[in-house]
C-alpha cells in the first residue's frame, strides 16, 4: 500500500512527517487531541492533520484541481498550525478546518484568475429549470462535472453532499447566511443536471 508522506513546514523550519505511526493516539477523541495540540503537543497535531488529510483533499481537489490540491493542502496545514491556539471550542475543529480550507481554496482560485461567478451570467440563469426539491445525495455522474459549477456553489455542494454537513453547518463553515447556502446549493444542482442533460443529448 502506498503511504502518503506530508510535510508541514513551520516558520521555524520544523518539518513534521504525517505518516508516523502513533498508536497511543489512535483512539483519542478529537476534542482532546485539539486541546493537546493547542498546548503544544506536536504528536497530537500530527494525528489531527493525518485524520483530516483525506477529507480535506477530497474537498479541495474538485475546488482547485488535482494538480494544485497538494500545494493548497500545505497552505491549509500551515494555517491550522499557526491559528489552532485561537480556536475557542475544541469540538468545533472540523467546521473550523473546513472554513480554513474553503478560504484557502477561494484565495487560490482568485490568485490563479480562475474565479468565475456563473451566477451572474444571464444566459446561464435563464436556461436553468424551475426550482425543485433537492436530492438527498448526488449521483457520481453529477459530482464528476462539478468543476463546471462556480466556486461559490461548488463549495456548498461539496460540503453538503460529500462531507455530509447540514445546510446550517455549511453556512457556518463558509460564513454565509443559511438562505444564501440554500440558493447556492439549488443553483449548483440545477447547473449540474443541465450539464449532464447536455452530455446525454450529444
Amino acid at each position: 500500500m502506498r503511504r502518503f508522506v506530508g510535510l508541514v513546514r513551520t516558520p521555524a523550519g520544523v518539518c513534521w512527517l504525517l505518516d508516523v505511526q502513533m498508536p497511543e493516539y489512535q483512539d483519542t477523541g478529537e476534542p482532546l487531541l485539539v486541546a493537546l495540540a493547542q498546548n503544544g503537543d506536536q504528536d497530537a497535531l500530527e494525528v489531527l492533520l493525518r485524520r483530516y488529510y483525506r477529507p480535506l483533499r477530497a474537498f479541495i481537489a474538485p475546488m482547485v484541481g488535482s494538480s494544485h490540491a497538494d500545494d493548497v493542502l500545505q497552505e491549509i496545514a500551515l494555517a491550522i498550525f499557526q491559528n489552532l491556539r485561537y480556536l475557542r471550542h475544541p469540538g468545533a475543529f472540523r467546521s473550523w478546518a473546513f472554513r480554513i480550507a474553503s478560504r484557502r481554496a477561494f484565495r487560490h482560485l482568485k490568485r490563479e484568475t480562475r474565479w468565475t461567478l456563473l451566477e451572474n451570467e444571464p444566459d446561464a440563469i435563464s436556461s436553468l429549470p424551475a426550482p425543485e426539491l433537492l436530492p438527498d445525495t448526488l449521483a457520481p455522474g453529477l459530482l464528476a462535472v462539478i468543476e463546471q459549477v462556480s466556486p461559490a456553489s461548488r463549495a456548498v455542494l461539496l460540503l453538503h453532499y460529500q462531507q455530509d454537513l447540514s445546510i446550517e453547518e455549511t453556512a457556518i463553515v463558509l460564513d454565509i447566511p443559511v438562505g444564501t447556502a440554500k440558493s447556492r446549493l439549488a443553483y449548483g444542482v440545477s447547473v449540474l443536471r443541465k450539464r449532464i442533460n447536455q452530455k446525454g443529448t450529444r
